[in-house]
C-alpha cells in the first residue's frame, strides 16, 4: 500500500508526520465492504481532511507517559471515521454538492451510496474502538454519538427560525463540532498512563471550548468570504439559504437597526436571490454582529489560553498556537 500524502500544514509539525500516516493507514484498513461503488465513494473523500481531530488526539496524548502511542493512532482514526461519517450524512441533509473542495459524495454517487457510506464508516469507527480495547473510549464515543445528535436536532428544530436564540445556536455547535474536540483531545489523555492526575476535567472543557472557538471562527470566515465566494462564481450563503443562521445572522437579528429588513431578506428561505444575498451582507456588516462576535471570540480565547496554561506539558501549548495560527488560513 503506498504511502498516504498528509496535507501540507503538517509539515509544519514533523514529529506528528509518522503517527499521522498512522492514522490514515488505519482509516483505511478498518472498511472494506467489497461492494465497489461504496468503496469508490469512502476513497474518494477519505485522505480530504486536514486531520485536525486526530492530530489533537496525538498531541495530548503527550500527557501520558507514552506519547504517540498505537492506541492514540487507533484512537485518532476513529474520531477521523466519525467526523466524515457525520459530514457525509449532513451533506445528504442539506443536498450539498461540494464537499471538502470535491464534489459530495451524495451528489457524486447518490444518496442512498452516501447513506451506506456513512453508515459504513461507523463500522470502522467501532472496529478501531474494538482494537483499541479501552472501556472508557467506548463510553465516551457514546457520549458523542448522543451529543452530535442532540446538535443536529436542535439544527433541524431551528431551520428557517428567525426568532431563534443565540443559546439555542450554542447548543447546536457544541453538538455539532464542539462534541468532536472533545472526544479528540480527551482520547489523547486516556490512551496511556497521564503524566499528572485530575487532568481530565481540564482537558474536557479544553477540548469543549476549543471546539466552540473553531466554530465561531469559522462563522466568522464563512461570512466574511461571501463576496469572494461572488467573485469566483461560486454558491455564496448556502447555511442562510438551507435554514442555518449562524452566529452574525443571529447577532444582526437582535440590531433594531437592520432587523427588520434581514428579517424580510430570510423569509425568502432558500429562494434568495444572490443580489438579496449582498444585501444581506451588507446590513450584517453594517449592524452590531461582527463586533459581537469578535467580542465573543476574544472570550473564548482568553479562556482557552487559560485552561491550555494549566497542562503540566508546555510543547502543548505551542502545538496549539501553531495549530491554530494554521487554521485560520483556509489556503492550506
Amino acid at each position: 500500500m503506498a504511502t498516504p500524502t498528509l496535507p501540507k500544514m503538517w509539515e509544519q509539525f514533523p514529529e506528528l508526520s509518522e503517527p499521522l500516516v498512522a492514522v490514515l493507514n488505519d482509516m483505511a484498513t478498518s472498511w472494506h465492504i467489497g461492494f465497489e461503488d461504496i468503496d469508490t465513494a469512502i476513497r474518494s473523500q477519505l485522505n480530504a481532511g486536514k486531520l485536525v481531530r486526530p492530530a489533537l488526539t496525538l498531541i495530548f496524548s503527550k500527557l501520558t507517559t507514552n506519547p504517540y502511542n498505537a492506541q492514540a493512532v487507533q484512537l485518532g482514526a476513529s474520531v477521523e471515521l466519525l467526523h466524515l461519517a457525520t459530514l457525509i450524512h449532513d451533506d445528504i441533509i442539506d443536498e450539498s454538492k461540494l464537499r471538502r473542495g470535491h464534489e459530495s459524495i451524495q451528489s457524486k454517487f447518490g444518496k442512498d451510496t452516501a447513506v451506506y457510506a456513512g453508515d459504513y464508516l461507523l463500522t470502522g469507527m467501532f472496529s478501531l474502538l474494538e482494537q483499541a480495547n479501552l472501556p472508557q473510549a467506548n463510553r465516551l464515543a457514546l457520549t458523542a454519538l448522543q451529543d452530535i445528535l442532540f446538535g443536529e436536532l436542535v439544527q433541524k428544530h431551528h431551520r428557517y427560525d428567525i426568532t431563534a436564540t443565540f443559546d439555542s445556536y450554542l447548543s447546536q455547535i457544541k453538538g455539532k463540532t464542539a462534541a468532536l474536540f472533545k472526544l479528540s483531545v480527551t482520547y489523547g489523555l486516556i490512551s496511556g498512563n497521564a503524566i499528572a492526575d485530575d487532568l481530565h476535567d481540564i482537558v474536557s472543557e479544553l477540548g469543549e471550548n476549543l471546539g466552540m472557538t473553531f466554530q465561531l471562527l469559522d462563522d466568522y470566515l464563512d461570512f466574511e468570504s461571501i463576496t469572494q465566494q461572488l467573485s469566483l462564481g461560486k454558491p455564496i450563503g448556502q447555511d442562510i439559504r438551507n435554514g442555518i443562521y449562524t452566529a452574525p445572522v443571529l447577532f444582526a437579528l437582535t440590531d433594531p437597526t437592520v432587523n427588520t429588513e434581514v428579517r424580510a431578506l430570510l423569509m425568502q428561505r432558500d429562494a434568495i436571490r444572490d443580489a438579496d444575498m449582498i444585501r444581506l451582507h451588507e446590513l450584517i456588516t453594517q449592524s452590531h454582529a461582527m463586533t459581537k462576535l469578535n467580542a465573543l471570540l476574544t472570550d473564548y480565547t482568553d479562556k482557552l489560553q487559560a485552561l491550555i496554561a494549566r497542562l503540566p506539558e508546555p510543547t502543548i501549548q505551542t502545538q496549539l498556537e501553531q495549530l491554530s495560527h494554521l487554521l485560520l488560513n483556509r489556503n492550506h
